[in-house]
């Protein structure tokens, strides 16, 4: 499968065209059109005046988090903060101490 996206930086898709029902679909019940995405994150970047420079980045990964909707790694200011996130994993799973 060929991923569409708006651009795609070190192979993590910025804001990529998503499957019909990608963000509300029981994970168990996902069609086959949602697997490429399985462990794939993503950005999805939007206006959001609260920020600086009025956009905010947004990593997402298909990855179990949540039973019915990708789980969100993090949310940031820069487009690089966000990538960094996507290639090193959220930074609630990194922590020392963590289960």
């Amino acid at each position: 499968m060929k991923l569409r996206a708006e651009k795609i930086i070190d192979g993590i898709p910025i804001n990529p065209v998503l499957p019909k029902r990608f963000w509300d679909t029981d994970n168990q019940r996902r069609p086959a059109s949602h697997h490429p995405w399985w462990f794939l994150p993503f950005v999805i970047t939007g206006p959001n005046e609260a920020w600086a420079g009025g956009v905010r980045f947004d990593t997402w990964c298909l990855d179990g988090g949540a039973w019915d909707r990708p789980t969100c790694w993090g949310k940031f200011g820069t487009l690089e903060e966000a990538v960094q996130c996507a290639q090193e994993g959220p930074a609630w799973r990194r922590r020392e101490g963590c289960p």
